[in-house]
């Protein structure tokens, strides 16, 4: 067996030699690779539905200066929470966003703080959501609940005073956080058991951000399911990114596949993992020690410049379609970050 020692090793020499080799690539290709001009603050606040009678936990970053920022809601996967995705969420408050992050009941911290029963391992996990549909109309919900409490939320929490403006507004996902962010976007689902082709639309996002997102025969998708998906829209997905069923990653690409043309693109990222997106894989990351194949694995890719490559299209994106800028738009329709990544990445565009 590899010890952890050599492994690691080997782990940073390779990072080492494609830092090396990042550095050499050209800056103008990046757009905005390095964290934006904005201090952020933090603030976990609980906001409660009276309608539902739940409560609902949210993370909310800020820039500390400035104002009116455009808002992204940003919905967790499966067992995760609020307080993941950190690196990434972060990033884009540094650039000027409002990013408020929902902890849905699916969350194995939150069902822990509560005493509810776990699931098992990840495969129960999995299953769990893949046939709850109730589990899935109240992840919509939620999401369409923050966005209903903006004006409660800045009454809570003083630092948000000045600064959201609340006709500029984003929604995304990671994994079922991206399910979750199609619901809202008008994705049509079967019911298991119930009535077909409905609907959790919500007409206030301007545009929809799916990193690792659902294909069709999954979650009650099917190719006419993305018929009334004509907002911007972005998916992401990698080669290494396969489906909860064993779907290859080309499943991932039916959102923009069956969605109107109009604003649409779908990134791919040659090495990108399902994880790659949370920005956890390109960063030290002791437990992988633990899990020797998916450390073997990942060593193999260049993990910090698959995330760089994330967080370069997801930010031209939000800049395109939240602040209209014109330097982002053309951004995205040209092949710079193609260039960058030393095709790496490809684009399709429609």
């Amino acid at each position: 067996m590899i010890s952890a020692a050599v492994l690691f090793g080997g782990l940073a020499l390779r990072h080492k030699t494609r830092a090396q080799a990042t550095l050499a690539r050209s800056a103008a290709n990046a757009y905005e690779l390095a964290d934006g001009p904005y201090a952020v603050v933090t603030i976990d606040q609980n906001l409660h539905d009276a309608k539902r009678n739940k409560d609902l936990p949210v993370r909310v970053l800020i820039p500390k200066t400035g104002s009116h920022f455009p808002i992204i809601v940003f919905s967790h996967g499966a067992g995760g929470s609020g307080k993941n995705y950190f690196v990434l969420t972060q990033y884009w408050a540094t650039h000027g966003y409002i990013v408020i992050q929902p902890t849905h009941d699916d969350s194995i911290a939150l069902r822990r703080a509560k005493g509810e029963p776990l699931p098992s391992g990840p495969r129960e996990l999995i299953d769990e959501y893949r046939f709850n549909s109730d589990d899935w109309a109240n992840r919509a919900r939620d999401i369409s609940f923050v966005i209903d409490s903006l004006g409660d939320l800045k009454q809570h929490v003083p630092q948000l005073k000045d600064k959201m403006d609340q006709k500029r507004i984003g929604v995304g996902g990671h994994s079922y956080g991206a399910f979750t962010a199609q619901m809202i976007g008008g994705a049509l689902v079967d019911l298991p058991n119930g009535p077909k082709a409905q609907s959790f639309r919500d007409e206030r996002p301007r545009a929809l951000m799916l990193l690792s997102g659902q294909g069709k025969n999954q979650n009650g998708l099917t190719e006419t399911s993305w018929k009334n998906m004509t907002r911007p829209m972005m998916s992401m997905t990698g080669k290494y990114d396969n489906g909860a069923s064993g779907q290859m990653a080309e499943w991932r690409k039916d959102p923009f596949t069956y969605s109107p043309a109009g604003d649409q693109y779908h990134v791919f990222i040659d090495e990108a993992f399902h994880m790659s997106f949370t920005g956890a894989l390109a960063q030290e990351n002791p437990e992988l020690a633990n899990r020797p194949v998916v450390a073997r694995l990942v060593s193999r890719t260049d993990q910090k410049a698959v995330f760089d490559y994330v967080k370069i299209a997801s930010i031209a994106f939000w800049d395109a379609y939240l602040k209209d800028e014109p330097k982002a738009k053309t951004y995205l329709k040209s092949d710079s970050l193609i260039a960058y990544s030393n095709k790496s990445v490809t684009i399709d565009r429609k």
